[in-house]
């Protein structure tokens, strides 16, 4: 199997704001109650949004044919649509919601600081001797500060760097020779004069706030993240400057596509905006033989290099978890059919067949269907998902004031490669007023 087109669970512009805006008065409209009785004693409800919804929906009759008088009931509720809904019935303590919920790991920390009351405990049911079969740093996304465990993790993307063989092998440059972000910049040169192609593509004025996806690629690389685990800023920490820094030199030495975040996947995959590579998500994966079927034979994948020779050659790139919600009155069984569909063989067989999505099950990377070759690349790709996810990487902090960072980081990117800035004294600045908005502490570099 190969990874579907993504079914874009970060709708960051507005409904994730939404979540922390709950003081200016409480959203409406939430249906599907937990606690509503006519729902049945043995009826579970839950909510979630395409591709997952599908999955969901699989597992749900399957796990109703293995307990006996028990419904499950899924609705898509749609995305963004869901945020909404789940902060109204998340503000009215727990008021409208269902027994679970599919959420969105830049979601989870936000919920989890908000309301501290909203999901169920689910290291109190037994989730804890799950770990082993996760992630590490995904399995980590779905703790609070203490450890403990509110979400089980569902789809699961890494980031991957594609790139164009033939402008590669046109400029005589050997892919595999690269093992560093430096090397990679040093590759570029030799490919622009060659074959006129720029390195890669950035929004560079940020009009997304996607424009930071690349940035966040290189900063998880080194292992920080917009913050670390104990909440403080660490957007200028020396990570974060040297992604930014790696952005700023990459663009002085006119490497570097401007291209508007909405349109550059596509016009780059068909080779519109001619680039040499393309690093993103391995959801991507999935998306090639669609939307570009016509570059066949030029479009290669693999693992990311390294920003320092040794370093990580993988980074998250995201996922969702499923939850329970501490106002279900049926909270047991609610955890069993998020066991069941997350982390057992039977289930997991069955959702991912429905849905398409990479599983963040362990043992599912052993089944079968995970053994065949992507004909579009010519091997195994799934073999080099599971190789970078199998990096033991780091989980990202979000925390409630992620927009906020996101923004103040999007500003700094502007005045980098718009303007000319200095990356330190734009990150510097960009941490100091996030500290001002937030109250958050700056970590110590």
């Amino acid at each position: 199997m190969t990874a579907s087109p993504r079914h874009h669970w970060r709708a960051r512009a507005g409904a994730f704001t939404a979540v922390t805006a709950l003081s200016t008065g409480l959203l409406t409209g939430c249906s599907m109650s937990s606690s509503d009785d006519s729902a049945g004693k043995d009826t579970l409800t839950a909510w979630a949004w395409g591709a997952p919804a599908t999955g969901m929906k699989a597992t749900a009759k399957a796990f109703e044919k293995s307990h006996p008088g028990v419904t499950v009931k899924v609705q898509d509720v749609g995305n963004p649509a869901i945020w909404d809904k789940i902060t109204a019935g998340m503000a009215a303590g727990g008021e409208g919601l269902p027994d679970v919920m599919d959420i969105g790991s830049d979601y989870m920390s936000n919920y989890l600081e908000t309301f501290p009351d909203g999901f169920s405990n689910l290291s109190d049911l037994g989730a804890g001797s799950l770990a082993k079969d996760f992630p590490s740093g995904l399995w980590k996304g779905g703790q609070d500060t203490k450890g403990q465990q509110y979400g089980m993790p569902f789809e699961v993307n890494t980031n991957l760097l594609y790139y164009r063989k033939d402008l590669f092998r046109k400029a005589g440059v050997d892919i595999d020779s690269i093992h560093t972000w430096n090397q990679m910049l040093a590759a570029g040169v030799k490919i622009k004069k060659a074959t006129g192609a720029d390195l890669f593509a950035v929004d560079k004025a940020a009009s997304q706030a996607d424009s930071a996806n690349f940035f966040e690629m290189l900063s998880r690389l080194q292992g920080t993240f917009f913050f670390n685990g104990k909440g403080e800023i660490s957007l200028s920490d020396r990570g974060s400057v040297a992604a930014l820094t790696f952005l700023k030199e990459a663009n002085d030495k006119h490497l570097v596509t401007d291209i508007p975040q909405s349109q550059g996947t596509t016009s780059q995959m068909k080779g519109q905006a001619p680039v040499a590579i393309m690093p993103g998500a391995s959801w991507m994966v999935g998306s090639f033989a669609s939307t570009a079927p016509e570059m066949r034979g030029k479009w290669g994948v693999r693992m990311s290099p390294a920003m320092q020779e040794g370093g990580y050659t993988a980074s998250s790139a995201g996922g969702t978890y499923l939850t329970v919600a501490k106002s279900s009155k049926k909270q047991k069984l609610a955890y069993e059919y998020v066991k069941y569909s997350m982390a057992t063989l039977p289930g997991q067989k069955v959702i991912t067949k429905a849905d398409g999505l990479f599983p963040s099950y362990e043992p599912m990377w052993d089944t079968a269907e995970f053994k065949a070759s992507d004909p579009y690349f010519g091997f195994n790709t799934n073999q080099l998902v599971i190789k970078a996810l199998s990096q033991n990487t780091p989980p990202d902090y979000y925390t409630k004031d992620f927009p906020k960072a996101l923004k103040v980081y999007d500003d700094a990117q502007t005045q980098v490669l718009v303007k000319g800035a200095n990356p330190r004294t734009a990150l510097d600045a960009a941490a100091k007023l996030l500290a001002q908005q937030t109250g958050r502490k700056t970590a110590k570099d």
